[in-house]
């Protein structure tokens, strides 16, 4: 009877700490975009360097989320998640102290490869800490931290009438997960399944990476879980990359682009509480077809928008909550369709297709804008993007989970 009582302090904090490592990926992911009109103004960048260097956390990304599963697997989540937070950290740090293109595009692309190689590990600890029925909407409730740090990134942009310099952005970001990877490596409990094997300084039996994804019947589950990844993280990256441009495009001013970027943070992070809990009950096939609609339907919200804030701003708000609300779904849900032993490198698969489908998106939207498009049509185009990505999240919801 002491042991529920025991481990819920211990639960506790380990969600904590896991969405304080949610919530400094968040800030990184946004801080580039803050801060890239006065990085191009210092270094003097083209369109074309500028394009070259904000890309390179996002295959810093890819790759490290590939890797940093698998790697967890076989050494454990703590210290797969304290590592990659230290690199992530203190490569960002680098970012502040960059002198030139060639310097900044190297910090980025290290700083991608840190906070690559943590999600799969905040996602699959938090997942593992959580009980089997709150599993989704705690999982949800962690990755909300996400939007959020995005939101703080934006504010950070308001520093500049204080004197701040883009320099302060990422220094505040690598500080930051420096801090919290020593306190994890202090505090944070490791994954229960780690703790079981019997002889830690073993290199543990873990299975083939084809194996893992495709093996025992769990190759269409993967593949629907890639199809849902890619596409919504292609529709989530382009919205936060290009929203201000698309709404200034619609006819509002850069102050009023701004605050809808952070309505559309601010309403996803904390929409992604509901709608976790909604997918967690009984009815989650319903919910993601509400979901799914419901992104379309803001998009087109978003597309038709006259030329009052208000009304812009809350169409913005509701994208944000279906759009981001339903990738922290997704979030929360890969974990649940692989055994613990291989859950690290599931998850980091999906992770880092769910990358591809972020590189991809904010490329397509740059496309049909040079092409001559407007930003009615760049959300318009999107539109079908949602109907496949949610078409896989539904079928997901068909195939069977794992009950450890």
């Amino acid at each position: 009877m002491r042991a529920p009582a025991k481990r819920a302090p211990t639960t506790r904090l380990t969600l904590v700490l896991c969405a304080a490592a949610a919530l400094v990926e968040g800030f990184d992911n946004q801080s580039m975009g803050v801060a890239a009109p006065r990085v191009a103004a210092e270094f003097g960048l083209s369109a074309a360097q500028s394009g070259f260097i904000f890309s390179a956390a996002t295959v810093g990304l890819f790759l490290g989320a590939a890797v940093g599963g698998r790697v967890a697997d076989f050494l454990g989540r703590k210290r797969a998640l304290a590592t990659s937070l230290l690199v992530f950290g203190a490569c960002s740090m680098l970012t502040s102290f960059a002198s030139g293109a060639e310097p900044l595009f190297l910090a980025r692309l290290l700083t991608g490869l840190g906070l690559g190689g943590a999600m799969p590990n905040f996602i699959s600890l938090s997942s593992e800490t959580a009980h089997p029925e709150r599993r989704v909407s705690a999982v949800t409730l962690v990755m909300a931290a996400m939007p959020f740090g995005g939101a703080l990134a934006g504010m950070m942009a308001l520093g500049a009438r204080l004197g701040w310099d883009w320099r302060s952005i990422f220094l505040v970001g690598g500080i930051t997960p420096v801090i919290l990877a020593v306190l994890m490596m202090w505090r944070l409990p490791e994954s229960r399944e780690f703790e079981r094997r019997p002889e830690r300084s073993a290199v543990p039996r873990v299975e083939s990476v084809a194996a893992v994804l495709f093996g025992a019947g769990r190759g269409p589950t993967t593949l629907l879980l890639w199809v849902g990844f890619f596409f919504t993280q292609l529709v989530l990256l382009l919205m936060l990359n290009w929203l201000p441009s698309l709404v200034v495009g619609l006819g509002f001013s850069r102050s009023e682009a701004s605050w809808a970027s952070v309505c559309f943070n601010l309403s996803g992070s904390l929409g992604a509480g509901l709608l976790g809990y909604l997918h967690a009950g009984e009815r989650r096939r319903q919910w993601v077809l509400v979901t799914y609609a419901g992104m379309a339907l803001a998009l087109a919200c978003v597309a038709s928008v006259g030329r009052i804030f208000s009304v812009a701003a809350l169409a913005c708000g509701l994208a944000g909550i279906f759009i981001i609300g339903a990738q922290l779904i997704l979030f929360a849900l890969a974990p649940l369709y692989y055994a613990r032993r291989m859950r690290g490198t599931g998850v980091g698969a999906a992770v880092a297709i769910g990358r591809l489908g972020s590189v991809v998106g904010p490329l397509f939207a740059g496309g049909l804008l040079a092409g001559g498009g407007s930003s009615a049509t760049v959300l318009l185009a999107i539109v079908p993007f949602v109907a496949i990505g949610g078409a896989a999240a539904f079928a997901l919801t068909w195939r069977r989970q794992c009950s450890d």
